[in-house]
This record gives structure tokens, C-alpha cells and sequence, in this order.
């Protein structure tokens, strides 16, 4: 399926806004601050129902407004009206969300009804930055396919944050060894899921970074869990990371937060055998998250998610000519491509229709 028709309803800069889309996707055009991200972002938000800057609710709501309400409509490649999509939400933190007319009660069960694969500027967070923003790319990834990774992440956080009070203050012994079995329980299910992805997006990650570079180098990555387990089994990394717990309270206790755990994992990159982090140019980082970002494109096909949406937001600042014509016919005729620009240079995207921007203003050409 494909994201036919959107609606927008005090969205940001749009008031109201009805657009219909082709199955290729469009091209967005329009100068700086128009609101080609602000529409990229409505798309991410009705398929994750989070923004993909990091906004909140009451930011995405327009300024003279105290509510804000979006919806989508998905249609088959035969042209057959497939489901309906909607998620409202207001000032006073109410929200509702409704999938086929019937109404989703938690954001886990919201996500995975289509899969989207963003591509923008501050990707390159994800070599150049924190730990965090590596793991913040293997949590959305992972939980688009898996909706029982994030019920594991939510249950995981919530027993560390107990676990973090408890340290802060008098140790209780046996209610430190209740969050501390939760949070081992959850935690493997996260440490074997993110090492299976990793692993999947590793076999790719080479060849495609070769693909868009011309091999100039030779590009890998590894992914860095806080324990040491060499098992595949979920009772034997839970056993692992509970006894690592369990040997570290004392120590944890003087600084007051949990030194191990999934919060902690890291993934790392590496470019001819050097930590990309620290060596890597600009251009070549691009490269890198671009990679990523297909590699994740084809765990969607891997997990037989039949609606992906790439949001590309000036995703190619730093690529040159040469590196922008080979990244789109990685992905062509693998979703529905929305591409937000300010300059059509180097753009190459003739089959997919023309839409401008002007102030919040729509035109399709």
C-alpha cells in the first residue's frame, strides 16, 4: 500500500490541507521555512506518531490553535482504498488515534501499520553523535517490525527508572531484586533483537556504502552491547545481564544511576578500519547514514512490510553529483519517496510528480 491522501488540521504552518498522492511519492519544492519539513514531519507522524525532530505535541500544534488533527489514507497499488488512518491530539494532552475507524489505545499497537524510513540533515548524528542517537535509530527501526520490542523498551525504562530512584536512596534489597529480574527479562529481549538487526543491516551496510561511494573505501559496522554474551539464547543474555546487575549495585549506588543495560549499548561504525566518529569527513558520513537508512529499508522487505514510505528532508547537503545519482535507484520501486528540497540540483526523480510550497501555500504542477 501507499499514502494516498493526507489531511492536515492546524498542523504546524497549515490551517487546513488536503493533498493526494501517487504511488511514487512527490517532489516537494520551496524555499527555506515554507514548510516542506513540516509536511515530512505530518507523514512521519502519522506513521510512527512521533516527530522525526524530536518535537513536541504542543509544538506541532499551530499557533493559534489548541488542537491539531491528522489523517491518512492508504490505497493499494491496484488502486482498491485500503485503510484509514487518524491521530489527533490537543494542548490539554489528550489524544486519540484510530486505525481503520477503530481506536488505538497505545502507541505500540499505533506503530507498524506502514513503515518509514526518514533521511534528513541531522542523520549525521548518528555517526558523528552520542551513543543515544545510535541507539534512538535501532529502537524506531526495530520497533516499526517488531511491536513487542517496543512494549519491551517501555516495560525496560520504566523498571530502570525504579531501579535509579532505588539507588539515589536506602538500597532495598528485595525490591532492588524485583526491578532488577524485570529489567533483566525486558533487556535481553532488547540486546538480541538489536544484535539480530544489526547483524542483518551489517551484511548490507558494506555493499551498499560501496555502491554510492565507488569503493573508495571500505565501510562496516558492529554493534557494542554494555555485557558480554556470546549466546543467541534470550534465558542465557537475561541471566547475564541479571548477574551484572546484581554485581554492580554497590558501585551503582555511588553514583546513583545503572552502569549496564541496553541504555548503554552503542553501535559502532568504522571506514577502513578507523572509528568513522573521528575520521570521517562530512560527505562520507552522509554516506554512512545513507547506507544505514537503505540497509533498513530492506529489513521492511525482510519483515514483508508492504507500505514504506522514504522521507528524504535535503537529506543530500553534503554528497556531490556523482554520489546523488546512485542513491535513488537503490531505492526506486521499493516505497513511495518524498523528497523535500530547495534546490532541484542533482535531483533526478522524473517520474515523481512536482509539488510547491509557497509560505504554506500548495501548488501540484
Amino acid at each position: 500500500m501507499y499514502l494516498s491522501r493526507i489531511t492536515l488540521d492546524n498542523f504546524r504552518n497549515y490551517e487546513k490541507l488536503t493533498l493526494n498522492f501517487p504511488s511514487e511519492g512527490a517532489l516537494l519544492y520551496g524555499l527555506n521555512g515554507c514548510g516542506k519539513t513540516n509536511l515530512l514531519e505530518a507523514i512521519f507522524f502519522l506513521c510512527t506518531a512521533r516527530s522525526q525532530r524530536q518535537s513536541t505535541r504542543d509544538e506541532m500544534i499551530r499557533f493559534s490553535s489548541d488542537y491539531s488533527y491528522l489523517e491518512g489514507t492508504f490505497t493499494n497499488p491496484d488502486g482498491l482504498i485500503g485503510e484509514s488512518v487518524s491521530i489527533g491530539f490537543s494542548r490539554d494532552k489528550k489524544v486519540s488515534m484510530k486505525i481503520g475507524g477503530t481506536t488505538v489505545p497505545t502507541f505500540s499497537q499505533w506503530l507498524g501499520h506502514a513503515t518509514v524510513i526518514p533521511f534528513g540533515p541531522d542523520d549525521i548524528k548518528i555517526v558523528q553523535g552520542q551513543p543515544k542517537e545510535r541507539r534512538a535509530f535501532l529502537d524506531l527501526l526495530i520497533s516499526q517490525m517488531d511491536p513487542g520490542y517496543l512494549e519491551s523498551l517501555i516495560n525496560y525504562r520504566r523498571n530502570l527508572a525504579q531501579r535509579n530512584a532505588l539507588l539515589a536512596d536506602k538500597i532495598d534489597d528485595i525490591q532492588m531484586d524485583t526491578y532488577e529480574q524485570a529489567m533483566a527479562a525486558h533487556g535481553a529481549e532488547i540486546f538480541v533483537k538489536r544484535r539480530k538487526i544489526v547483524e542483518f543491516i551489517k551484511e548490507s551496510f558494506t555493499e551498499l556504502y560501496g555502491e554510492i561511494s565507488d569503493s573508495r573505501e571500505s565501510a562496516t559496522l558492529e554493534y557494542k552491547p554494555s555485557i558480554k554474551c556470546d549466546s543467541d539464547t534470550l534465558k542465557e543474555w537475561k541471566n547475564v545481564f541479571y548477574k551484572g546487575l546484581k554485581s554492580t549495585r554497590k558501585k551503582d549506588s555511588l553514583y546513583g544511576f545503572s552502569s549496564i543495560g541496553p541504555h548503554r549499548d552503542d553501535v559502532s561504525i568504522f571506514l577502513d578500519n578507523k572509528e568513522a566518529q573521528a575520521f570521517a569527513s562530512q560527505g562520507q558520513c552522509t554516506t554512512l547514514t545513507l547506507s544505514l537508512r537503505i540497509g533498513s529499508i530492506l529489513c521492511g522487505e525482510a519483515y514483508d512490510k508492504n507500505t514504506m514510505i522514504f522521507l528524504f528532508d535535503d537529506a543530500l547537503t553534503y554528497l556531490d553529483a556523482v554520489r546523488t545519482s546512485r542513491v535513488f535507484p537503490l531505492i526506486k520501486n521499493r516505497g513511495q519517496i518524498f523528497v523535500a528540497t530547495s534546490s532541484e540540483k542533482f535531483i533526478n526523480l522524473d517520474t515523481v510528480p512536482k509539488i510547491t510550497i509557497v509560505k504554506g501555500q500548495v501548488n501540484c504542477l
